[in-house]
């Protein structure tokens, strides 16, 4: 490879050097190794890395071709030392040329050679770097920042995986919807956060005060049973499936009306949020939770110490219900439109599931619950 410019950096580990390297090029030098069992001894364990998550992975590939792209971490690597040329670049303090060669074996007696491909160990990054494998060739090169360790031991290598790996804080997933306040172009995140907000905002609403805007209690505000997050999620089962692609085209301003494939009656919101009447989706959702409110008001209204109507097990069962509520109700006209409280109540009505029922003992926390409750809606209220 053709050498690069790279600053030196000193910390109680040891020195690295950091640079940018093409992922063209970082992909014919770089390999992982995965943390596994040695083949033929079952004891003995070698490799510092995870396996390669073929959902992540899966994600990453269709996500580097988006416009919007971006990975703005370092990608860490371990090179030998035998593999690296380093060249001081006059009158530049701390700043080098760096070149990864072959190593021949020719140090010593019997020695190993190294080829090209595995001169570089990638410490942290291997599935953005194996995401990047599909990126499509009309797309200008995908420059990656990368961390060198020049000669690091495994033992460092080791440790620098596991602080990277598990000094890392998992960002709150209602604060990082919430950054979408922020944002300029249409998606069905910004669109879904900016429904959940109205709903909280709503003071005649179902939701009025009930969702925790960052996941954490508001100070000063009681009866937020709800997460952001949670409400956000669920409203986005409703909307168009490819939401990063639905943001990049938005980036673009190209229409998707002519290329979809969703059907309302799939996607129950898609043709709403296609010809940008955020108010009809705000109102049917409202409607339906106002018709829940309704039936079990005290359940919703003042939760009692174990009850899951107005909780994330209560809410993820009757956002996915409500596809079935719509689609129930609408079954013989040809549009989607908003659907009156009253509609709404006609199917609650037929149900037979008291408050005292709607408790963490018949519906426990989890998915288990969630699907018991689903089930029990969902045969009572269309049947």
């Amino acid at each position: 490879m053709n050498p690069i410019k790279v600053l030196k950096v000193s910390q109680p580990i040891g020195e690295f050097y950091i640079g940018a390297i093409d992922s063209e090029t970082l992909l014919k030098i770089a390999h992982a190794d995965v943390r596994q069992f040695t083949e033929g001894s079952p004891d003995k364990i070698d490799g510092i890395q995870r396996g390669l998550s073929k959902s992540r992975l899966k994600e990453l590939k269709e996500y580097v071709n988006l416009d919007y792209a971006t990975f703005p971490t370092s990608v860490i690597l371990a090179i030998d030392h035998r593999c690296v040329n380093l060249d001081e670049v006059d009158g530049c303090s701390g700043m080098f040329e760096l070149k990864v060669i072959e190593y021949d074996g020719s140090d010593y007696e019997n020695d190993t050679p190294i080829n090209l491909d595995k001169a570089a160990f990638v410490i942290d990054g291997q599935h953005r770097l194996a995401g990047l494998k599909d990126l499509c060739q009309s797309k200008e090169p995908f420059q990656l920042n990368v961390s060198i360790f020049v000669g690091a031991d495994i033992a460092d290598q080791a440790e620098i995986f596991a602080r990277v790996n598990l000094a890392q804080t998992k960002v709150n997933k209602s604060l990082a919807y919430d950054l979408f306040d922020y944002a300029k172009e249409k998606s069905p995140i910004k669109v879904s956060h900016d429904v959940v907000l109205a709903l909280n905002s709503d003071d005649k609403g179902p939701f009025y005060h009930r969702i925790k805007r960052l996941g954490v209690r508001t100070p000063g505000i009681d009866g937020e049973t709800l997460a952001q997050a949670t409400v956000v999620n669920g409203l986005l089962r409703h909307l168009p499936k490819h939401q990063e692609k639905e943001r990049s085209k938005s980036l673009l301003n190209i229409s998707w009306k002519k290329e979809h494939n969703e059907s309302w009656k799939d996607r129950i919101f898609v043709d709403f949020y296609r010809n940008d009447d955020f108010v009809s989706i705000f109102l049917n959702v409202s409607n339906f939770f106002e018709a829940v409110r309704l039936k079990w008001p005290d359940a919703w209204n003042n939760p009692v110490e174990g009850q899951i109507l107005a909780r994330t097990t209560g809410f993820n069962a009757l956002i996915r219900f409500m596809k079935d509520a719509y689609l129930y109700i609408l079954s013989s006209e040809p549009t989607p439109r908003v659907i009156k409280i009253e509609e709404y109540n006609k199917v609650f009505d037929k149900m037979d599931i008291e408050e005292k029922q709607l408790n963490k003992d018949d519906y426990v926390p989890g998915s288990s619950g969630q699907g018991k409750l689903y089930k029990d809606l969902k045969v009572q209220g269309l049947s």
